[in-house]
C-alpha cells in the first residue's frame, strides 16, 4: 500500500509541498493531545467487498478535519464507526473523551417542539436539571445566532435555520468531538456560505474537535485545518493537506480556489485510477 502524501498549505498565498508520510499512519502533529485514534481499521458488510481498508489516523484535539472523496468511498461509513453507530470488521477506533456528538444532513428536528424545546430535549437526555435547561438552551441558540427563534417550530424556520438548531442540539450533548455528515449539502450556496461562517465561529469559540464529511471540494478547502482525501472502494486515506494559516478563509478567495483546484486534480486522478 502506498503511503498517503501530506501537503502543507500556507493560505496567503497558497503554497504546497508534498512529502511522504513516515510509516503508514497519517498522524496529527505533536503540538497537542490526540482526540481520535484509528488503528488498522477495515470494514466489510457480510461477504461483500471491502468498504474501508487499513485506515490509520490520529486527529488532534481541537482540530477541524474534513473527509473528502467520491461518492461511495466510505466517508460516512468511517464517520459512523467513529460515532459508534457501526462496528469495524477489523482494527480499532478510540475517542479519547468517550462518545461523540453527531450531526447529519437532515436536521431531524421534532416538528411538534419549538427550536428551544428541541435543544432542551438533548439537555434533558444529558441529565441537566429542568430549571437549568431553558437557560442553557437559549445560550446555545444564541451561540448559533438563533436566540430570537426559540419559540418557533421547525416548519416556521428556513433550511439554514433548522440546521443551526440541529447544531445547537449537537452542542447541547456537551461532547468534545462533533461528527458532521454533509450537514449543509441540501442548502443553497449563499445559505451554505453563511453557515460556514457560523460553524467556524462556533468551532473557534468552543474548541470542539470536528470531523466533517463532504463531497464539496471548495467546502473542504474553506473549512478544514486538515483535509483527508479518500480513495474509492476500498476507502483508504491517500492524500492529506494541512492548512498552516490559522486565519479565516472566504470560499471565494483566491487561496481557497487554488487549494480547491489542487484537491480536485488529485480527486480526479483517484477517480480515474479506480475506474481503470
Amino acid at each position: 500500500m502506498t503511503s498517503p502524501a501530506r501537503t502543507s498549505v500556507v493560505t496567503a498565498p497558497v503554497q504546497t509541498s508534498e512529502t511522504p508520510v513516515a510509516g503508514e499512519e497519517a498522524a496529527a502533529t505533536d503540538s497537542g493531545p490526540v482526540a481520535i485514534t484509528i488503528d488498522g481499521l477495515g470494514k466489510r458488510y457480510g461477504t461483500g467487498p471491502l468498504v474501508l481498508e487499513d485506515i490509520n489516523l490520529s486527529i488532534e484535539a481541537g482540530q477541524f478535519v474534513c473527509l473528502l472523496g467520491a461518492s461511495g468511498c466510505g466517508k460516512s461509513t468511517l464517520l459512523n464507526i467513529i460515532a459508534g453507530l457501526e462496528k469495524p470488521t477489523e482494527g480499532a477506533v478510540t475517542v479519547a473523551s468517550g462518545k461523540a456528538a453527531v450531526m447529519f444532513q437532515d436536521a431531524a428536528l421534532f416538528p411538534w417542539l419549538t427550536a428551544g424545546r428541541n435543544v432542551e430535549l438533548a439537555l434533558k437526555l444529558r441529565g441537566v436539571p429542568r430549571k437549568e435547561r431553558r437557560r442553557e438552551a437559549l445560550e446555545l441558540l444564541d451561540l448559533v445566532n438563533l436566540a430570537d427563534a426559540a419559540e418557533k417550530r421547525p416548519h416556521e424556520l428556513s433550511g439554514g435555520m433548522r440546521q443551526r438548531v440541529a447544531l445547537a442540539r449537537s452542542l447541547a450533548q456537551d461532547r468534545k468531538v462533533l461528527l458532521m455528515d454533509e450537514p449543509f449539502a441540501a442548502l443553497d450556496a449563499i445559505t451554505r456560505d453563511l453557515l460556514h461562517e457560523e460553524l467556524e465561529r462556533v468551532w473557534r469559540q468552543t474548541g470542539r474537535t470536528i470531523v466533517f464529511v463532504t463531497h464539496n471540494v471548495r467546502e473542504a478547502a474553506r473549512l478544514g485545518q486538515r483535509i483527508l482525501l479518500m480513495s474509492s472502494r476500498p476507502g483508504r486515506i491517500v492524500n492529506e493537506w494541512t492548512i498552516t494559516d490559522t486565519g479565516s478563509r472566504r470560499i471565494e478567495s483566491p487561496e481557497v480556489a487554488r487549494l480547491g483546484d489542487e484537491i480536485t486534480d488529485q480527486l480526479r486522478k483517484e477517480i480515474r485510477r479506480n475506474a481503470a
